[in-house]
């Protein structure tokens, strides 16, 4: 994941910079670099860190090159990503396994990405606005767009930590405490499998 979305950007930048940056006497527009990153950067998203943490590299990524890039005239603009119908969404991607300590809370997992599936922007509508925005403002470093882009830009912003660690808990089930009990039951038994292979071993060692 990181070699596509975090590595594979730091490429395609690499190779096109000394182009833009060559382009930019010839024209009356700031050459532009426009990075997808997600509105999960600056929210917890249960159950995907590793995509949150390439989205968070994006950000990082694309803050650092703005400043670098901006005194040769190269403007670098971030789209934090809100909620939309990609295949990211699809239920059939999500699969925790009966080694996972939160295989019980599965369905919880399966009904948010169903809700957001319904409710997410099409990618069409989308595409639509972050064109129109980094083609008619050229000031403009961050551009939020798709559902609750700007619910988070607005807690994210002025709100407080916990709301986000109260609503993320809450979409998946991590406050219900009949759920966290068979979490944390689960963990015991497989600690408990655990240490009785490791027994097993040392006996046949």
């Amino acid at each position: 994941m990181f070699d596509t979305n975090v590595f594979g950007l730091f490429d395609v930048v690499t190779t096109f910079a000394p182009l833009l940056i060559a382009a930019v006497s010839g024209s009356n527009t700031a050459p532009t670099i426009v990075n997808v990153a997600s509105i999960v950067a600056r929210v917890p998203f249960p159950f995907s860190a590793a995509y949150n943490a390439t989205k968070a590299a994006v950000s990082s990524y694309s803050d650092t090159l703005r400043l670098e890039l901006s005194p040769v005239g190269v403007r670098v603009t971030t789209i934090f990503m809100g909620e939309v119908s990609t295949r990211l969404m699809l239920q059939d991607n999500i699969s925790f396994g009966e080694g996972s300590l939160y295989a019980d809370i599965e369905h919880k997992v399966k009904e948010r990405s169903a809700h957001h599936a319904k409710a997410s922007m099409t990618p069409d509508v989308f595409a639509k606005q972050v064109v129109s925005k980094v083609l008619s403002d050229n000031d403009a470093s961050y551009i939020w767009r798709g559902t609750n882009a700007f619910l988070i830009w607005l807690l994210n912003a002025f709100g407080s930590r916990k709301v986000f660690d109260s609503t993320m808990k809450s979409s998946v089930g991590l406050n219900d405490k009949a759920l966290v009990k068979m979490v944390y039951e689960r963990g015991e038994r497989l600690a408990a499998a655990s240490q009785g292979q490791d027994k097993m071993a040392g006996r046949v060692g």
